[in-house]
Parts: structure tokens; C-alpha cells; sequence
């Protein structure tokens, strides 16, 4: 662990750009994602990395730290409340650990002004909201850890609708629901960082975000789209595997 922290500590990320918060995208895909790291970034720079995949892919992507979600928050509620339903484009919120705790505040505060997320996606979730109705759909990637669950701290859970919420939720144990992105020594600390899950995220925010010209229906892709090839590998045999879904 101590090393952990001095090798984190060195390389603090820096704080994501506010500015570039809009409801609109110049880029090849639809739609707009926004990641946060988890607690002070350090541990969460796969975050940074799955950012990348998701910019190559066609998607405007921006990569914040855990703490600046009012502000985000305050972003997203005065930008997208400028869009009414028919105008906007698809809206996905990203996040590791207590950042994933904090895409879930993100949306209370953005249901407060009837703005709707069209994805989420959680890895590691550690003390979660509920989730709000005015989100679609939500991916939670976690992975059980047996009696350290019972600490909110280093773990990762389900998460859970709130009341008369009609959000789908799909809450994926990595150790037993999908062993196919079980990667050797897998943590709370490595798994933003691993291709498989990228892959997975990719694909997951393909099918929201589709390419210019695609069509929108209810903020999901007309139908199953292929990441670009420069991509990666892993990520478009994911994308091949939609298809036969």
C-alpha cells in the first residue's frame, strides 16, 4: 500500500475542464460521456485510459476528478437545460469507486431539471445512492469480495433503484456473472485499468452513442454498431459479439 500511494502521489491528475461541458458533439458519434476517477485520481488512471478509447471511438469524452462533480453537475444542468428532448444528443456519465458513487449524485441532481441520462456505468461502486428515474439504464461492473464488503471502503456493490424508479439496472459480478473479464489478481485498485472491461464499457456506450446519420431511438442506436478499428482488438470482438445478441 505504501508504495501504492507514493507512486499515486507523484502523479496527481490534473482536474478535468469544466468548460468543455455541452450538450451537443462536433465528433463522428452522437453524444456526449463524462468519467470521474475515483478518490483524489490517483488509483484511477485507467479512467484516463478508457477516456482515450472512448475519444478514438467517436466520442466526445471528458476525464474529471471525483471532487469536482458539483461543479459538473452545475455544468450539465445549465448546458443540457438549454436542449429541449427532440435537440439533444445522448448523455453518458462514467465512473471508478467513490467517482462511480458520484455519477449517481450527478443524476440527482440533474433530475431536479427533468434532464435525462441516457448511461451510466459503475466499476467498484462503493457507497451508492440510489438511482434516480430520470436515468435510463445503468451497467454496474463490480466484483464481490466477500466479508470486506460489509466496510464501505475498497469494495465494490450492487446498486439499487430508487423508489419508483424505472431505470434497468444491470448489476454484473465480475467474479460470477461474467468471469470472462476476470483478469489475474484482479482489485478495487486495477479493475478501471483492465482491456477486457474497457472493451465492455466501449460497447456498452456504442450502443447509445451512435455514428452520425445512424438515428437516435430513445437515445440508444438504431441498431448494433462496430467500434472503429483503431479501437483495439478486445473491443471489437465485443462489438462482434452485439451482433449475434
Amino acid at each position: 500500500m505504501a508504495s501504492l500511494l507514493a507512486t499515486g502521489c507523484a502523479s496527481t491528475p490534473k482536474p478535468g475542464d469544466i468548460s468543455r461541458v455541452q450538450p451537443t458533439s462536433e465528433m463522428d458519434r452522437a453524444g456526449n460521456a463524462y468519467l470521474l476517477r475515483g478518490w483524489i485520481g490517483v488509483f484511477s488512471t485507467g479512467i484516463d485510459q478508457l477516456g482515450e478509447q472512448l475519444n478514438n471511438l467517436g466520442v466526445r469524452t471528458t476525464v474529471f476528478q471525483e471532487d469536482q462533480w458539483p461543479d459538473l453537475a452545475a455544468e450539465l444542468t445549465r448546458e443540457y437545460g438549454k436542449k429541449s428532448p427532440p435537440n439533444r444528443e445522448p448523455l453518458v456519465l462514467i465512473g471508478h469507486s467513490y467517482g462511480a458513487d458520484s455519477v449517481i449524485r450527478i443524476a440527482e441532481r440533474l433530475e431536479k431539471k427533468g434532464i435525462v441520462v441516457d448511461l451510466i456505468v459503475t466499476l467498484d461502486p462503493v457507497t451508492p445512492p440510489k438511482v434516480p428515474g430520470n436515468v435510463k439504464q445503468v451497467v454496474n461492473l463490480y466484483q464481490s469480495n466477500g466479508f470486506m464488503d460489509n466496510f464501505p471502503w475498497l469494495r465494490g456493490i450492487p446498486v439499487q433503484p430508487a423508489k419508483g424508479s424505472a431505470v434497468t439496472i444491470k448489476n454484473v459480478d465480475i467474479r460470477r456473472d461474467r468471469t470472462d473479464l476476470l483478469a489475474k489478481d484482479l482489485d478495487h485498485f486495477n479493475i478501471e485499468k483492465q482491456p477486457l472491461v474497457h472493451a465492455e464499457i466501449v460497447a456498452r456506450v456504442a450502443e447509445v452513442c451512435p455514428p452520425r446519420g445512424a438515428g437516435l431511438t430513445g437515445g440508444r442506436a438504431s441498431t448494433p454498431v462496430l467500434p472503429s478499428p483503431g479501437a483495439g482488438t478486445a473491443t471489437t470482438q465485443r462489438a462482434q459479439q452485439m451482433r449475434t445478441q
